[in-house]
């Protein structure tokens, strides 16, 4: 039986994105392999729930795979991916590649010839990502190397490249289809939208109350679940804190997830600055069945991602599992995010960078809670009966495979 091969520079199954596609592909009757990199102690080859996964390479850490990048970005072609591809085309019968996001771009279309379709399934808009990824970085040797060799210029000339040259491109949003046709002239009916729309069972994660939760009845709980970064907006929600208390003293901003060290101490020295230590915590990583509770308990789930180019074409798994968890939701006006709450009335949305707007929307809240709540419900809705959910959305990726 032929397979798919899915490609993904990132540990497997730790991409969300990825394990739900290489699944529903899988429960769908399709035969699916996923090649990633090995880091130390992992297993070579194992099954996971249907999934074959074939790691290459051994002990990759963060220092091989700078190198790698930096490789790549000069001759477009990953070596590890590359020979780590042509082991697995001996031992799978690989018919069908797909890659996921822009660097393994060149590497994924050296097999076009040998493959009845290829297929680049874009996370994010990748070159105006690294506009912000990087913002906060202070060593100036990997400030040097990023401009070098991260480029978002050079990015964008390879991510028109290979959307031209791949069979099929899948994009997160809609909003990430449209600039890529009014940029680069693409075809609009190589396009396909597979959104980040969790399972309807996700909800049931929301469902135990086993879990001690870190939120009390004592604060009023402003809560961000995710990974931390500069385009996040997480320094709009920190600096808006102290008007917030003004009017909420019991007001408390939990963070729930990890950032690179450079991230991390920029959002402690902005809580410092604005002397809200005892109204910011810090709360680090926390497994999934204590992040829903506390997803669920929290008085507003926040989204606050700066509007950019980048944020403007992606959405995160996150939203979709905040209106899974029937809480209030609060979102920037990133075109993604104000699409969905504005056409669900889902939750409310501010300005995005707009750290007035985030404080009066955060006390509208805290004095309207009971109001409000028909949009928790049309949230939970949504996801449940109104086709954003993972169900609906994967017909889409399994149409991309029923070609003979």
């Amino acid at each position: 039986m032929s397979y798919i091969g899915m490609i993904v520079d990132a540990p497997y199954p730790n991409d969300i994105r990825v394990r739900k596609e290489a699944e529903s592909l899988v429960e769908n009757g399709k035969k699916v392999v996923v090649i990633c990199p090995r880091k130390k102690n992992e297993l070579q080859r194992e099954v996971i729930n249907g999934v074959d996964v074939f790691r290459i390479g051994n002990n990759y850490t963060n220092t091989k795979k700078g190198l790698h990048d930096i490789f790549e970005s000069t001759f477009n072609i990953n070596l590890l991916f590359f020979f780590g591809i042509k082991k697995a085309l001996k031992q799978f019968n690989i018919q069908f590649l797909h890659v996921h996001d822009l660097p393994l771009a060149g590497t994924g279309y050296f097999f076009k010839s040998k493959m009845k379709r290829i297929i680049l399934d874009l996370h994010e808009n990748y070159p105006e990502a690294l506009k912000t990824w990087f913002a906060w970085k202070k060593n100036p040797i990997i400030k040097l190397k990023n401009m070098i060799f991260m480029n978002p210029n050079l990015w964008s000339k390879k991510e028109e490249k290979y959307c031209k040259e791949y069979d099929v491109v899948v994009c997160v949003v809609e909003e990430m289809k449209q600039k890529l046709i009014s940029n680069f002239k693409i075809e609009p009916q190589k396009l396909v939208v597979v959104s980040n729309y969790e399972k309807k069972e996700f909800v049931e994660n929301f469902l135990s109350s086993e879990i001690q939760s870190i939120i009390t009845n004592k604060n009023f709980s402003i809560t961000y679940v995710g990974g931390l970064g500069p385009h996040r907006g997480l320094d709009t929600a920190i600096k808006a804190m102290p008007k917030i208390v003004e009017e909420i003293p019991n007001a408390k901003l939990f963070l729930i997830g990890k950032g690179s060290k450079n991230v991390e101490d920029k959002l402690q020295e902005i809580t410092k600055e604005f002397n809200m230590q005892q109204y910011v915590k810090f709360v680090g990583y926390r497994p999934f069945n204590e992040v829903s509770t506390i997803m669920r308990e929290s008085n507003v789930n926040i989204i606050p991602h700066k509007s950019n180019g980048h944020t403007d074409n992606t959405i995160p798994h996150k939203l979709f599992q905040i209106m899974m968890s029937k809480s209030l939701l609060l979102v920037s006006s990133c075109k993604p995010l104000k699409r969905i709450v504005e056409t669900y009335d889902c939750g409310v949305v501010f300005k995005a960078d707009n750290i007035n707007d985030f404080a009066e929307k955060v006390i509208m809240i805290h004095d309207n809670e009971n109001k409000l709540s028909s949009k928790r419900a049309n949230a939970f809705d949504a996801v449940m009966n109104k086709g954003e959910n993972w169900e609906e959305e994967s017909k889409k990726l399994h149409s991309l495979y029923t070609i003979s």
